[in-house]
């Protein structure tokens, strides 16, 4: 079978959306890992976790079905990116690669410095996503790296304008084709108006974008696609 792999960016839900996505191909071999930092996913959401592992070991766990998640030993808890000859191998070698390829300290916007995301070479989509939480909120509270634009101010909040520059930045950032991205608006229960999500949804359609709003944490089967057909779809 064709195997897949892909990367999940932005923020707002970068890591609930790797397990979700995980777990709806948990009855093949996948890998769940990251190209930068992330928490690592530990049982029983996986089936294993392994860090620092030997080629062989990892070789060896790696075509077992269910979610294995792995990446090397890092700071504060977290766990950063295999070797690139050993994650080359593994996303080989399993069936499903789900990685973070980017980090927003827990906020729900980003923009990105040169060099984000990390997108792996055989990525057949990119699920980006961004939290709908952000809106109203001053700049600095919610945008990681909001000072990459000069024109906007620390206690600046966040508007319709503001919200989708940073997810048309996250797009472009990903340097991938338009019909190999997704675009997710989570926190959808943040909203007190969801017509302002809806409006949202409608600008980033119209600029050729599949996207969709919803709350990863109350809507459990949003990401839930056809992993393994032959056309590989995520929405």
């Amino acid at each position: 079978m064709k195997r897949h792999c892909i990367a999940v960016a932005g923020a707002g839900g970068k890591t609930t959306a790797v397990k979700q996505l995980a777990m709806a191909g948990a009855g093949h071999s996948v890998l769940l890992t990251t190209t930068t930092h992330m928490y690592p996913v530990e049982p029983p959401e996986c089936r294993k976790l392994l860090l620092e592992p030997s080629a062989e070991e990892l070789m060896k766990e790696v075509k077992k079905p269910g979610i294995l998640c792995v990446g090397s030993r890092a700071e504060n808890g977290k766990m950063g990116s295999l070797p690139d000859t050993l994650l080359e191998q593994a996303v080989y070698a399993a069936e499903l690669t789900v990685y973070e390829a980017d980090g927003a300290k827990r906020l729900p916007l980003k923009l990105h410095r040169p060099g984000e995301p990390v997108i792996l070479p055989d990525t057949d989509i990119c699920l980006v996503v961004a939290g709908l939480s952000a809106l109203g909120k001053p700049m600095a509270e919610v945008v990681h790296h909001y000072e990459r634009n000069p024109a906007w101010a620390a206690g600046q909040p966040v508007g319709s304008e503001e919200f989708l520059y940073c997810v048309l930045e996250t797009v472009r950032s990903c340097e991938l084709p338009v019909e190999r991205v997704r675009v997710l608006l989570n926190q959808a229960d943040c909203l007190p108006d969801p017509q302002a999500g809806e409006q949202l949804v409608h600008s980033l359609r119209a600029k050729g974008l599949d996207c969709r709003m919803g709350s990863l944490l109350c809507e459990p089967e949003l990401l839930k696609g056809s992993l393994f057909h032959d056309e590989f779809l995520l929405f």
